[in-house]
């Protein structure tokens, strides 16, 4: 049939008899092909024609007779099995095409096709169910289909063995309400209410049905197992739909059928079954647990511990997640302190130390331990101090052994830490590292519960002999120990007391001494863990003056290591900013200069190293003589020069085309190197160094570095993005320690950061760099040529000038939102006649930050309103000033120019803004502009150099509004939309008028955006017009 791989077509849609039989015929030997045919691309084509098949509308035909067809002509088990799932996806998916005659003929034949496989295969009977099921709950022209179906199920019921298939339908109705609910959805919400509504009218027949089978006796073993297995499954259905809230919840705890549950735990076919029913029904019952709990002491007694003693992992889990969520269920009622609640206790403790090759037993019972924990410790608000120390009393030993129990099971075993199988960020067997993450809560309640205090005698005992020679130190204990202090650091730094950590300042002290014998991966383990708790502890170091110079040494010696590296690191920064002597210890410091001297032999990532270079900045940033400060600054500094030195010896041109391997390592040295230098200035402030008298640190490493710096920049290297970008933020750092010293230097950098923005306009850092510049010097007029020309060469570029629409700002947002900072900048930093000689530029920069401010990249759209409020907002002020220059060419005069040729931009890029899913952020911004720009109107009407006044205001909102696609506005929208904003913006406007100059004596104090009813109003309207809109999605500007 398929010896050529080609797909049989499909002509038929309403097929006569004879095509329905061939069809059934084909249908037959595709699935044939399908599942047994040895070349694929047979098994390829017919897997398309069956494709193909099930979208037809004679595939409901067709299926329904291969199920239908008698013991003589009927077809392979497959065949049937495909049938019955071209059923149930049809009826989930089109059921909406078929006539109501054609539904009400195709679940009589769905039930015929029940009873007729009810004695199995049992997956095929399972999917004729489903397909049943999935029937009855899309029947909308049925007022009560379940109805109607439970009446066909008395007549099921006495046809034979017509109770298996009625069984298996009754597992599978409950199952497709939640199923359609939870996947596909494909039924409304109010239908699928109404119909479990009457599903769950019938849960006394069901449970008496699922009772009366729980009496059947007459059966073989296997067969009556097989019985159960199917009662229990049926009855876990109704359980989560909801079935026993339909009957009184005092009889539940007498109900038959829990009985008949609990019964099932003694044999092992149906346990797993009856452990979820169990489950179940606690979780949803709030009666049940002190029901429950009494029997828990003979589950116990006959299960639980024969299944600890033999290792049976099944039946321990098991009954774990039981007990787990009957205690988690009620509380209350294990800390009474009965003698069953301290059985589950003890039982659960047991689990927890369960000897399994996972962890997910002892995982289990986390929750309970935590839930148990927090009511404790709520006891002495809700039942009184005295009831609470009580059960504290009984509690305390529990949790102290569930400590021990923890530590035992967080430790790594023997013969675990094979290095291949270790996952690379924490250097444990994955199991093991997820177990870890999960006892954060639990151990910080243990520890809320014993004390700090008792928490720390408790895992420090017996450290006295983690250091002699003459013991053998049980190591993956120690281990297990230093992570379990270290999870509770912020419970006990927030208790204020001083705890002794003498004990692991001797270990990591004995560590050093290379004298103990351990396992290379585990050494790398404690020397993680010990670091860990050093950086959690770092406040305490200083009541150990004798180990802070050994406790360097130990994390210095733990950088090299890949799994406890960031531990080192992040310990040796914490250490440095809270340990002040370290700076006034020659030793010591001596130790940390070492340390940065050898750092670029080590291979760290750039945040380790981050941390390193941290540290060390901060001791440096403690000292007070500049001598002192010189000499270590050159030995810190000395690599990084070299490294840059040697990368701009190298031939540039050639290696970037050839991306030649020592290439990439001197850029990668070149990189780390600006990195190191970058954080170095960023440490030394010129705040921190102001007492040194003209022996200013700063110009020494300038002096330095600024030659080198300055050729990188010139050069090809910074095509590369990571070392343009490392360059870039040395330089910002160097910028903003140095001040004014920098000023000198600073044409040369504007220069640079332009023309190498020019030739490689993907680099924001640049612009980045640029506008930290202007923060800097802004404010000095000497520089406000320079800084204009920047802008005029940001703005000239291509990048720019491509910028022209939404889309293409999100294709670009870090360099719309870096040029927006950067213009931002230049008109908040830079002095009012500056800002004004740049007129033209500033018109350009404002048109694009209109059409920015629409994009949906959320950074890019803020960076544009936030120029646009700025640059309206220094006009606002200079038209306010009493004491500023009105003339033509005053800012206040510049900005009325530009608000007059581009006021129907801005209007249109917020009416934009305020549409789509991400509008509600913006409304604050889009609030501001409008009362700025309805300001300006509102203000300018009196003044006739400024050719604003309140009708340009409505000419341009009458402009954006009837522009927009009608599409976007409901109908009628427009004649109110526009009233009501002109209203909400004329009182926005003279709030703002009112709350500067005039009525301040002239003063221009604080901004009154949104002070008073009418600012308050504009955004309430604005914030109503984005709700209304979210779900519209605009494109604005030129695509």
């Amino acid at each position: 049939m398929y010896s050529e791989c080609s797909v049989p077509s499909i002509e038929l849609v309403c097929a006569p008899v004879e095509s329905v039989m061939d069809l059934q015929t084909q249908v037959a030997q595709a699935v044939q092909v399908l599942n047994h045919d040895l070349q694929s691309c047979n098994r390829v084509a017919a897997n398309q024609w069956l494709v193909h098949f099930q979208h037809t509308d004679a595939a409901w035909e067709v299926a329904t007779k291969i199920l239908a067809l008698d013991s003589i002509h009927t077809h392979d088990y497959e065949v049937e099995l495909f049938a019955s799932q071209v059923l149930k996806r049809k009826i989930q998916s089109d059921a909406g095409s078929l006539k109501p005659e054609d539904r009400s003929a195709l679940q009589n034949a769905l039930l015929m096709s029940a009873k007729k496989f009810s004695t199995g295969p049992s997956q095929l009977l399972t999917q004729i169910c489903l397909a049943l099921s999935a029937l009855v709950l899309r029947a909308v022209e049925w007022r009560k289909p379940v109805e109607q179906l439970f009446a066909s199920l008395s007549e099921l019921q006495g046809q034979g063995t017509g109770s298996n298939a009625i069984l298996e339908l009754l597992t599978v109705l409950p199952e497709e309400v939640m199923e359609d609910q939870l996947v596909n959805c494909s039924v409304d919400p109010t239908r699928r209410w109404q119909f479990t509504r009457e599903l769950l009218s019938h849960t006394g027949a069901v449970l008496e049905f699922l009772l009366q089978h729980t009496k059947n006796e007459s059966m073989e073993n296997s067969q009556l197992h097989d019985k159960q297995r199917k009662v229990l499954r049926c009855l876990l259905s109704w359980v989560r739909v909801g079935c026993f809230l339909e009957v009184p919840q005092s009889s539940i705890p007498t109900h038959p059928l829990l009985n008949f549950v609990y019964n099932s735990l003694q044999d092992a076919s149906t346990f797993d079954l009856a452990v979820e029913v169990l489950t179940e029904l606690v979780s949803r019952h709030e009666t049940l647990p002190q029901v429950l709990l009494p029997r828990m002491l003979s589950v116990k007694e006959a299960l639980l511990m024969p299944a600890l003693a033999t290792g049976n992992e099944n039946i321990v889990n098991g009954l774990v997640s039981l007990m787990a969520e009957l205690g988690q269920a009620a509380p209350a009622l294990i800390a009474q302190a009965s003698t069953d609640a301290l059985a589950l206790a003890d039982a659960l403790l047991r689990c927890v130390a369960f000897p399994c090759p996972d962890w997910e037993i002892a995982e289990s019972t986390l929750q309970f331990w935590c839930t148990l924990a927090e009511y404790l410790l709520a006891m002495g608000d809700t039942h009184g101090e005295l009831q609470k120390q009580r059960a504290l009393a009984t509690f305390i030993p529990v949790y102290s052994a569930l400590l021990d129990a923890l530590v035992m099971r967080s430790q790594v075993g023997c013969g675990e830490y094979v290095e291949d199988d270790l996952d690379g960020n924490t250097g444990l067997p994955d199991g093991l590292a997820h177990f870890r993450v999960s006892l954060d809560e639990p151990l910080a309640d243990i520890c809320r519960l014993l004390g700090p205090a008792q928490y720390f005698a408790k895992l420090l005992h017996g450290a006295d002999t983690w250091c002699s020679f003459d013991s053998i130190v049980p190591w993956q204990v120690v281990e297990a120990r230093l992570f379990a202090l270290n999870m509770v650091s912020d419970v006990v730094l927030q208790g204020g007391q001083l705890l002794d950590l003498t004990p692991v300042m001797h270990l990591l002290v004995y560590m050093q001494s290379g004298n103990c014998a351990i396992d290379p991966i585990l050494m790398n383990l404690i020397h993680k863990s010990g670091a860990q708790v050093v950086g959690s502890y770092s406040g305490w170091i200083c009541s150990y003056p004798n180990a802070i110079l050994p406790l360097l040494s130990f994390l210095a010696a733990g950088l090299p290591i890949p799994v406890a590296a960031s531990a080192c690191a992040t310990a040796l920064r914490k250490m440095c900013e809270d340990v002040s002597s370290i700076a006034t210890e020659p030793t010591t410091f001596e130790g940390l200069i070492r340390v940065g001297e050898e750092l670029y032999n080590v291979h760290l990532s750039l945040q380790e190293e981050e941390d390193v270079v941290c540290a060390i900045g901060c001791v440096l940033s403690t000292l007070t003589s500049s001598a002192e400060l010189n000499k270590a600054l050159e030995r810190l500094l000395k690599p990084s020069h070299q490294a840059i030195t040697a990368l701009l010896k190298t031939d540039s041109e050639g290696s970037l085309k050839l991306h030649s391997a020592s290439y990439a390592a001197a850029l990668e040295a070149g990189i780390r190197a600006l990195h190191r230098l970058g954080i170095y200035f960023s440490q030394l402030s010129s705040s921190s160094v102001d007492n040194f008298n003209g022996e200013e640190p700063m110009l020494r490493i300038l002096a330095h570095f600024w030659p080198l710096l300055e050729r990188l920049l010139l050069s090809r290297h910074t095509e590369d993005g990571g070392l343009a970008l490392a360059a870039c933020k040395t330089l910002s750092h160097a910028i903003q320690a140095s001040g004014r010293k920098f000023s000198t230097l600073l044409p040369n950098i504007m220069t640079a950061l332009s023309s190498n923005f020019i030739a490689y306009q993907s680099h924001v850092c640049f612009i980045r760099t640029a506008a930290v510049a202007v923060e800097e010097f802004g404010h000095e007029s000497d520089h406000g040529s320079l800084f204009i020309e920047t802008l005029r060469v940001f703005t000239a570029s291509d990048a720019m000038s491509q910028m022209n629409s939404s889309y293409a700002c999100d294709q670009e947002p870090e360099l719309a939102e870096a040029y927006m900072n950067f213009t931002s900048s230049f008109v908040r930093c830079c002095p009012r006649e500056v800002v004004a000689a740049s007129d033209e530029l500033l018109e350009a920069s404002f048109d694009k930050a209109a059409i920015c401010c629409t994009a949906m990249h959320r950074g890019a759209a803020i960076a544009a309103m936030s120029y646009m409020s700025c640059f309206l907002g220094a006009g606002l002020s200079s038209l306010m000033d009493p004491g500023s220059d009105k003339s033509k060419a005053s800012l206040a005069t510049v900005t009325a120019k530009i608000c007059y040729q581009s006021g129907e931009n801005v209007i249109s890029g917020i009416l934009y803004a305020l549409l789509g899913v991400s509008a509600m952020a913006r409304v604050h911004k889009a609030t501001t502009i409008l009362q700025q720009l309805a300001a300006f109107c509102y203000i300018g009407g009196s003044d006739e150099k400024l050719a604003l006044n309140w009708s340009s205001l409505q000419s341009w909102l009458v402009a954006a509004v009837q522009a927009l696609p009608p599409e976007y506005l409901k109908q009628g929208e427009i004649e109110t939309l526009i009233t009501t904003w002109l209203s909400a913006l004329e009182a926005a406007a003279s709030d703002y008028y009112k709350s500067r100059g005039v009525c301040n004596g002239g003063r221009t104090g604080a901004a009154g955006y949104m002070q008073g009813d009418g600012g308050r109003t504009l955004k309430r309207v604005l914030r109503e017009f984005a709700d209304a809109h979210r779900y519209t999605t605009p494109g604005f500007g030129t695509t």
